[in-house]
């Protein structure tokens, strides 16, 4: 299943709870000294990223390296500001602008001295996290936006950054980081709502982190939903249309999607995400032509993520499909070769339409009738055991020929799991997911 639209990288980071935060009265050590006024001496890297990167100044001080692409300035803290309120009021707002310029570096010594100056301040912590999470520091952004939420468990925009951050941001995306951030969005979703401040466009946000989760965790219909309350929230937010687009698609209704994708485009011309999924809904509706006139688009607009499909052809896939086999224990493959391996371009909409909600269209592979050892019941109308392969969507989940093969390799095994009886956890517990 494939979502194909992400937010922007880093969201425009609005006030957290409402509040910058305080100074804290005592140093942030536990030495009850006051926070040390902060000068034009201070333009230099923060003192904790000085301790961070160690003082033989190669990265080997005390375990917690700082990467030297995060040492920075601070235009901010040469202004000359008398209290400390306005000094972390001048770095929060340098941090946001270096943020929004992506200069990284810089954007994260002013959130790091925001958070010297002031401990406990939920925004401070967001901008290093969101910081962070755009240098590709996932792992320190996970920490920063964890401190964040320890200070305000509640905070619906945190939490909104946060499931954000899992569902979009992380180049650890799994199921179970998918599935944290859905649980943040709905909380944060809650929160928003019960607070009664006219936050829809909050709450239309956090709805459509819910809707991109459920697309991500093959639920469909329950994308559609909050995609569809995101929408209602916000009719502007053209992320939300596109969302319900991606689940009309992977729930078979494709003369829907068209429209939602129709809308995107209006508002988006170069939105190479809707082109791609607009072209792949077309192809689904027969529109051949049309169809690759938009995939050929998202190619040009955005080769990387769009690359050409991998050239193969029906008999080089059954080639394939034959070292797999030779590799498998004899007596397994003996098995196997009773079922029939069939090669299909795209699936089937009956096949997709066979459970509840139905497969997306972009599925690589397919198991068809009950497993090896399994009887149907009296009465009961089963199809003949298959295992189907879908050329061309496989073809475009890869992006070079060995990785074509291995790709093969891995549908076919996953397939073959369900034939000899593992549902979609056995598989994922096996790594063949």
């Amino acid at each position: 299943m494939v979502r194909l639209r992400a937010l922007a990288l880093i969201s425009a980071v609005a006030a957290c709870g409402g509040d910058r935060g305080a100074p804290a009265a005592g140093g942030g050590s536990g030495s009850g000294s006051a926070p040390a006024p902060v000068t034009a001496a201070a333009t230099a890297p923060s003192a904790k990223a000085a301790e961070l990167v160690g003082g033989d100044g190669h990265g080997h001080g005390h375990g917690h390296e700082l990467p030297r692409s995060l040492i920075g300035t601070c235009a901010a803290a040469s202004v000359d500001e008398p209290s400390d309120e306005g000094r972390l009021g001048l770095l929060l707002d340098e941090a946001g602008r270096q943020l929004e310029a992506q200069a990284w570096a810089d954007a994260f010594t002013c959130a790091d001295m925001a958070a010297d100056l002031a401990p406990r301040s939920i925004e401070a912590h967001h901008l290093r996290a969101a910081i962070l999470a755009g240098a590709g520091h996932d792992e320190r952004a996970a920490v920063a936006y964890g401190l964040a939420l320890a200070l305000d468990p509640e905070d619906p925009e945190t939490l909104r950054a946060t499931a954000d951050f899992y569902i979009n941001v992380t180049r650890a995306r799994s199921r179970d980081t998918t599935a944290l951030g859905l649980e943040l969005a709905r909380r944060g979703f809650a929160r928003a709502t019960a607070r009664r401040r006219g936050q829809s466009d909050l709450r239309a946000r956090l709805a459509l982190l819910e809707a991109q989760a459920w697309n991500d965790l093959d639920r469909a219909d329950e994308a559609l939903e909050r995609a569809s309350e995101a929408v209602r929230l916000s009719s502007e937010l053209v992320d939300a249309v596109h969302e319900r687009g991606v689940a009309l698609f992977n729930l078979g209704r494709f003369a829907e999607a068209r429209g939602q994708f129709e809308r995107v485009l209006t508002a988006l011309p170069d939105d190479a995400f809707a082109h791609h999924l607009m072209g792949l809904t077309l192809e689904q509706l027969g529109e051949r032509q049309r169809a690759e006139d938009h995939l050929a688009r998202a190619r040009t607009l955005a080769p990387d993520e769009f690359p050409p499909a991998v050239e193969i052809t029906a008999a080089q896939m059954r080639a394939e499909i034959d070292r797999v086999l030779a590799s498998l224990a004899p007596a397994r493959a003996a098995q196997v070769r009773q079922v029939s391996i069939v090669v299909a371009d795209l699936p089937d909409p009956a096949d997709l339409r066979a459970v509840s909600p139905p497969f997306p269209p972009t599925i690589l592979g397919l198991f068809r009738g009950l497993p090896l050892g399994t009887e149907p019941a009296p009465g009961e109308a089963v199809p003949e055991r298959a295992i189907l392969l879908y050329r061309l969507n496989l073809a475009r989940a890869v992006r070079s020929r060995d990785e074509l093969s291995q790709q093969i390799e891995r549908t076919l095994l996953h397939e073959i799991g369900h034939l000899e009886g593992l549902d979609e956890d056995d598989l994922r517990r096996r790594d063949l997911e």
